[in-house]
C-alpha cells in the first residue's frame, strides 16, 4: 500500500521563536547573516532565534561558514524544551527576489523535512518585510511549488 501524503498550507504571521512543530525552516539572504561588532545577527528574526537557542545558531553558522548563498543549508537538532525539534537555515542568495529562488527554497525545505522525517514544518523568511504585499501570494506559491514537487 502506498503512503499518501497530506499537505496543507496556511499563511499567517507568528513569532517564529515561539512556533511549535518538527522543523522551522528559515529562508536567509546573504544580507540577513550580517553581524554587528559583537558578532550578533543584525537581522531581528535571526537575532531572536539565536537568543532563544543560546547563541547556537550564530556559532554553527560561523563554524559551517553559512553565508546565505543560494543552495546553502544547515540544519540543527535542538535540545528538548523548545517548541520545535529542528531549525534549518536555507540560503536564498544575494537577494530573495526571484520566483526560482523561492522555488529552490521550497525544494530545500522538502529535502530537510524528508531527511528529518518532519510532519509539521513552518517556513519563514528572515526578511519578510523585503516582500511587497503584491508579491507575497506569488512568493508563497513558488515556495509551495518547490515543496510539492520534490
Amino acid at each position: 500500500m502506498e503512503n499518501i501524503w497530506k499537505v496543507s498550507f496556511a499563511a499567517k504571521e507568528l513569532d517564529v521563536a515561539e512556533w511549535k512543530g518538527d522543523l522551522l525552516a528559515v529562508g536567509v539572504t546573504e544580507k540577513d547573516v550580517a553581524r554587528n561588532v559583537e558578532s550578533r545577527f543584525e537581522n531581528a528574526i535571526l537575532s531572536a532565534l539565536d537568543s532563544k537557542l543560546g547563541g547556537l545558531l550564530g556559532q554553527v553558522s560561523s563554524e559551517e561558514d553559512f553565508s546565505g548563498k543560494l543552495g546553502q543549508s544547515t540544519v540543527l537538532r535542538i535540545a528538548s524544551g523548545l517548541g520545535f525539534k529542528r531549525v534549518a537555515l536555507l540560503g536564498l542568495g544575494a537577494s530573495a527576489s526571484t520566483t526560482s529562488a523561492f522555488k529552490s527554497l521550497g525544494e530545500a525545505v522538502a529535502a530537510a523535512a524528508k531527511s528529518a522525517q518532519a510532519g509539521h514544518v513552518a517556513v519563514a523568511l528572515a526578511s519578510p518585510d523585503a516582500l511587497s504585499t503584491e508579491s507575497k501570494p506569488k512568493t508563497a506559491s513558488a515556495i509551495a511549488s518547490g515543496i510539492c514537487f520534490v
